[in-house]
């Protein structure tokens, strides 16, 4: 990470670490490693065959996500229906919408933006 008198940083996907010592290393807290407060963005790298991020909604937070595969392919079940979603491609979900993410290429990156419009972000209780 090089910064640059606090107003700007760089890091490498790849060599930022997980938040806590108790997560797999294919988990990077994107939000923690750069002190973000105002949204959640998190990155998952995993070889083809596994699941990135496991079924789930947002109903309860209120948190719409954007997802950005950055490397690989990704098998996206949205409510039911499979999409294949190349590299460099992006998934909206509403917090509604039935999701889960699994890479279908080695290794396959996936970046997860999120937040609750109107709300301040909270951190959630997995990553403190």
């Amino acid at each position: 990470m090089t910064p640059n008198a606090e107003s700007w940083q760089l890091a490498d996907i790849n060599e930022i670490p997980p938040v806590k010592d108790d997560w797999p290393a294919t988990w990077k807290s994107v939000r923690h490693h750069f002190g973000i407060t105002g949204f959640g963005v998190n990155a998952v790298t995993k070889d083809a065959g596994n699941v990135l991020i496991p079924e789930h909604d947002e109903t309860a937070s209120g948190q719409q996500e954007l997802y950005f595969v950055h490397a690989g392919e990704v098998k996206a079940t949205l409510d039911g229906e499979e999409v294949t979603v190349p590299a460099g491609s992006l998934v909206y979900c509403e917090p509604g919408a039935k999701r889960k993410f699994e890479s279908t290429a080695s290794p396959t990156t996936l970046i997860v933006i999120g937040g609750a419009p109107g709300k301040a972000y909270e951190v959630g209780p997995w990553e403190q």
